[in-house]
């Protein structure tokens, strides 16, 4: 299988980076489920043929014969993500057998749904100005839920269960002992 860059084009969410446009030579549209059940927090439309997932900033699309991506550093950083793209895809094809396919769509996920479900004290203990400033920040995994001290208190137990759930469904890792 080969992957080659067809289009570089200014990006359009950030002005000092690219996106690009691949193109896969063959059809992967039997992979897309391999590949959601692997990489966490990728969003899968299984009726539209699409996965999506974020790699740090970058946003990938990955269809049934091409890639699109966005907010790339460069062409080196494009072609490592193809890389590690390519590498994701062969790794499935080669243990098809063993993976599970996962055909579920993950929601992207929101601040507010993390936000209403801390305890909205404002406290400061993990860093940030504000639940919600450490709402954004857990979703894009500059914080982590363990920064979050009140939430671990007995009277937020139902809403502790109820976030460590919906985190646990979007592919971001939570403390098993809760």
């Amino acid at each position: 299988m080969n992957i080659t860059i067809e289009k570089v084009l200014p990006c359009l969410a950030d002005p000092e980076k690219i996106r690009f446009v691949a193109k896969i030579d063959e059809d992967i549209s039997e992979i897309l489920p391999y590949l959601n059940a692997i990489l966490p927090k990728a969003i899968y439309n299984y009726n539209g043929k699409t996965l999506t997932i974020t790699v740090e900033e970058r946003i990938i699309t990955i269809y049934p014969n091409k890639i699109s991506a966005g907010k790339i550093n460069d062409e080196k950083d494009a072609n490592e993500i193809i890389k590690w793209i390519k590498e994701k895809i062969e790794y499935c094809k080669e243990n098809k057998g063993k993976i599970i396919p996962d055909y579920r769509r993950r929601d992207k996920l929101e601040v507010l749904h993390v936000y209403k479900l801390l305890p909205k004290k404002n406290c400061k203990k993990c860093g940030e100005n504000s639940c919600l400033a450490f709402s954004m920040k857990l979703i894009n995994e500059e914080k982590n839920i363990l920064d979050c001290k009140e939430i671990f208190l007995p009277e937020y137990d139902e809403k502790r269960k109820l976030l460590f759930d919906i985190l646990k469904a979007s592919g971001y890792k939570v403390p098993s002992v809760y």
